[in-house]
């Protein structure tokens, strides 16, 4: 048995996600998507408009905590499933990987 469940949201901006999942355990939000298919900077913005319930366009932008063109270059260049990148936006720390999974932890809680 898991103790993750779907959380409703904005995930519409980004084709390939599915859902934003909330592991109660961990305390983390947590989702997927194909990364040939959709960008990281807009699947991060969807992940957090789901965490803070917020839409995303009131988020501060995502270049204001990271350059998202390096973002964006990191993951479109030859998969390293090694790769990740974290780092802090809108009050969580935010992990993306190469293969496409991104990991929102509340600071409060990290």
């Amino acid at each position: 048995m898991t103790s993750s469940h779907e959380t409703a949201g904005p995930v519409e901006i980004v084709d390939s996600m599915e859902a934003v999942e909330f592991d109660i355990d961990a305390r983390l939000f947590r989702a997927a998507y194909d990364c040939d298919r959709d960008s990281a900077s807009m699947a991060i913005v969807a992940v957090i408009a789901v965490a803070t319930n917020r839409d995303s366009l009131e988020l501060t932008p995502l270049h204001s905590a990271i350059d998202s063109s390096a973002l964006e270059d990191l993951f479109s260049a030859p998969k390293d499933s090694a790769q990740r990148v974290s780092f802090s936006y809108e009050g969580f720390d935010v992990t993306v990987t190469a293969e496409g999974t991104i990991e929102a932890i509340p600071l409060q809680a990290a």
